[in-house]
C-alpha cells in the first residue's frame, strides 16, 4: 500500500480533515480482499466475497445514478448520517449542497475501507470538511460523538440514510448502532424542545441576575438528615408526619410546596426554585419568610431575587450559566436534568452530604385526578377563573386531561392518571436515587411509588472534612464581565458555509462563546416556523439578538 499512488493520495486527503482516522488506518496490518468490477456505465465498483459469492457494494449498471437517487430521500439540507461507505457514490451527490451542514459516515469494516482507499480515488469526498467517518467504533463511542458534536439549533434536522449492501453485510452491528443513536438523539431532541421553549429566558434571566449574583454570599453547611417536600396531592395527608420529623431534620421545600407548608404553620429551613418562567412567582404570592434561604438557578426570574435576604445561586446545565461560573464567579452546580424541582432538590441533598432523605408529596402522577396538593398556587389561580358552568373541580380536571399522553391506571384501589412527561420525571428521579450515597425514604402516599435499588445503607464518612454549598469570590465587577462577554460576541468571525468547516476553524474560546448562544438559537429557529432555516441566518440572528440584550443592560447601567 505504501507505494500505491491511489492509496497515498487518498491518505493525504484523509489526513487533511480526519487526521486521527488516518493514523488509525496507517496502524492497520490487515486489508480485505476486494475486487473491482466495472459497471456498464464504466465506473469501478468494489466487490467482496461473501458466502461464496462476489457481492458488489454498488450498482453494476450505473453507480452514479444509483447514488443520485439518495437525493430524493429527504431535504437537501441539515445533518446527514450515512450507514456504510463503500466507494462513496451515494455520498458524492450531497457534496454540492452547502445547506448540508455535516455528513457523518458510519462504517464497520476497517480492513475493507482501507482496501478501497488503495483502489478508487475518493479525494473529493475525503477533502470535504463536512465529511466525518466513524470507523469500527462501539455504539457507546458513536453515541458520545453525537452528544458532543450534534447541535440541532445550528446544524438542522438529522436524517439517516443506508447503503443497503453494506447494511446487509453488517446488519447486527448497524442495528446496534441505530438503537444507540435513537436513544441519544431522543435525549438531544428532548433538550432541543426545552431549549426552543426556554432558551431566550435562560439567557435573559441569567444576564439580569448577575448583579444580585455578584452580591450574594450565602452558605449552606452540610446536613445529616433532610426532609424534601414536593407538591403532590399526598402532601395534604402527610402534614402531621412532617411536623413530627421536622424536630430532628432539615426541611428543604420545593417552591411549589411552600404555600402548603406555610398554611400549616410549618417553616422550612430552605427553599429551592428552578423554573425560569414568571409563573414560578405564583408560589410566593402568599408571602415569603425573608430570613429563610432561597436557592435559585442563575436562570430563575429576577423577581425572585428580592424575596429573601439570603439568596443562594447555583449553576445548572445551561451553557451561559456554565460560562458565567467558569469565567466570572464559580457557583455550585445542581443537576436539573430531571426537568422538575424535586429532582433538583435531591441533587442538592447530595451536595449537602445528607445521609438520609425523606420524601413527602412526591407522587409523579395525578391520584384521584388531582394535580397538586390543596394550598398550592393552582387553587387560587383557578378560583379566579371559575364560573357557574366551569367550577373549580372541572378546571382542575381539565388541567390534567389537556395532556395528549394521559393514561389511567389503578394502584391499591386508587384511580391514578399519569402522562408520558410524568413517567419520564419519575424514571429520571429513580435513576438519580440509585446513584446516591444516602438512604432515600419515600413516605407512603396516593401516587405511584418510586421503584429503586436504594436498599438501606450503613453510611460512614470517610473524612472529617466538609464541603460548604456556596459561591466563590468574583474577580471582577458583574458589569465588567458582561462587557467583556459582549466584546467577544461582537468579535466572533463571520459565519460561512459549510458551517461545519466554520466551527472547525474557530478558536476554543470562540466556540465556547457560540455554545452559550445555542439555546437561544433553538428558540429563534422555532419562532420562525422553518425547521430547516439556513444555519448562517440562525447564527447571525442569534448573535444580533444576544448583542441587543446586552446593550439594554449596559445602557440601563449608565
Amino acid at each position: 500500500m505504501k507505494h500505491n499512488p491511489v492509496y497515498q493520495r487518498n491518505m493525504l486527503a484523509l489526513t487533511t480533515n480526519n487526521p486521527e482516522l488516518a493514523a488509525y488506518i496507517t496502524s492497520l496490518q490487515k486489508t480485505e480482499t476486494v475486487k473491482i468490477v466495472t459497471a456498464r456505465s464504466g465506473h469501478p465498483v468494489p466487490a467482496v466475497m461473501k458466502n461464496g459469492r462476489l457481492t458488489p457494494i454498488h450498482s453494476t449498471f450505473d453507480p452514479i445514478k444509483e447514488g443520485e437517487r439518495y437525493l430524493a430521500i429527504g431535504p437537501k439540507s441539515g445533518y446527514k448520517v450515512i450507514f456504510g461507505f463503500g466507494a462513496g457514490y451515494h455520498i458524492l451527490p450531497f457534496l454540492s449542497f452547502k445547506n448540508i451542514s455535516s455528513i457523518i459516515v458510519i462504517e464497520k469494516d476497517a480492513a475493507l475501507f482501507t482496501s478501497i482507499l488503495g483502489l478508487i480515488d475518493l479525494r473529493k469526498i475525503l477533502l470535504d470538511s463536512r465529511v466525518r467517518i466513524l470507523l469500527d467504533l462501539s455504539p457507546k463511542k458513536i453515541a458520545d460523538f453525537f452528544l458532543e458534536h450534534y447541535f440541532p439549533a445550528v446544524f438542522g434536522d438529522l436524517q439517516t440514510l443506508f447503503l443497503r449492501s453494506r447494511y446487509n453485510m453488517e446488519q447486527t452491528y448497524f442495528e446496534e448502532i441505530i438503537d444507540s443513536i435513537k436513544e441519544v438523539i431522543g435525549r438531544i431532541a428532548d433538550d432541543y424542545t426545552v431549549q426552543a421553549h426556554f432558551g431566550k429566558k435562560w439567557f435573559i434571566n441569567t444576564l439580569y441576575n448577575l448583579y444580585a449574583a455578584g452580591e450574594t454570599s450565602g452558605i449552606i453547611p452540610p446536613v445529616r438528615s433532610v426532609i424534601i417536600t414536593g407538591a403532590g396531592p399526598s402532601l395534604e395527608n402527610q402534614i402531621t408526619q412532617i411536623k413530627q420529623l421536622k424536630k430532628d431534620n432539615y426541611l428543604l421545600a420545593t417552591d411549589t410546596s411552600l404555600p402548603v407548608l406555610l398554611a400549616n404553620d410549618i417553616m422550612p429551613d430552605i427553599v429551592i426554585s428552578i423554573d425560569c418562567q414568571h409563573i414560578s412567582y405564583h408560589h410566593f404570592l402568599q408571602g415569603y419568610p425573608e430570613n429563610v434561604p432561597l436557592v435559585l438557578d442563575l436562570a430563575s426570574p429576577p423577581l425572585l431575587t428580592r424575596l429573601s435576604k439570603k439568596t443562594i445561586f447555583f449553576s445548572s446545565g445551561h451553557p451561559f450559566s456554565l460560562y458565567v461560573s467558569k469565567n466570572w464567579r464559580h457557583f455550585p452546580v445542581i443537576d436539573t436534568s430531571g426537568g422538575n424541582v424535586t429532582h433538583a432538590a435531591i441533587s442538592l441533598t447530595e451536595k449537602l452530604e445528607a445521609q438520609r432523605v425523606y420524601l413527602f408529596g412526591v407522587d409523579y402522577s395525578y391520584p384521584e385526578g388531582k394535580a397538586y396538593s390543596r394550598g398550592t398556587y393552582i387553587y387560587p389561580l383557578f378560583r379566579s377563573m371559575e364560573l357557574r358552568t366551569k367550577p373549580l373541580e372541572s378546571l382542575l380536571f381539565s388541567f390534567i386531561m389537556r395532556n395528549k399522553t394521559i393514561e389511567r391506571i389503578t394502584n391499591n384501589g386508587v384511580i391514578i392518571y399519569t402522562t408520558r412527561p410524568m413517567s419520564s420525571y419519575r424514571v429520571r428521579l429513580e435513576s438519580l436515587i440509585n446513584t446516591l450515597n444516602s438512604n432515600v425514604i419515600q413516605a407512603p402516599g396516593m401516587g405511584i411509588p418510586l421503584h429503586t435499588n436504594n436498599t438501606v445503607k450503613r453510611l460512614k464518612r470517610n473524612s472529617n472534612l466538609y464541603s460548604l454549598f456556596s459561591a466563590g469570590s468574583s474577580p471582577s465587577d458583574w458589569l465588567d464581565f458582561i462587557y467583556e462577554y459582549y466584546k467577544k460576541v461582537k468579535k466572533l468571525p463571520t459565519p460561512f458555509a459549510p458551517i461545519d468547516k466554520y466551527f472547525k476553524n474557530l478558536k476554543s474560546e470562540e466556540k465556547n462563546i457560540w455554545i452559550t448562544q445555542f439555546p437561544a438559537a433553538a428558540a429563534i429557529r422555532e419562532s420562525h416556523g422553518i425547521p430547516d432555516i439556513n444555519s448562517l441566518r440562525i447564527l447571525e440572528k442569534v448573535r444580533l439578538w444576544t448583542l441587543s440584550r446586552i446593550e439594554l443592560i449596559l445602557n440601563q447601567a449608565r
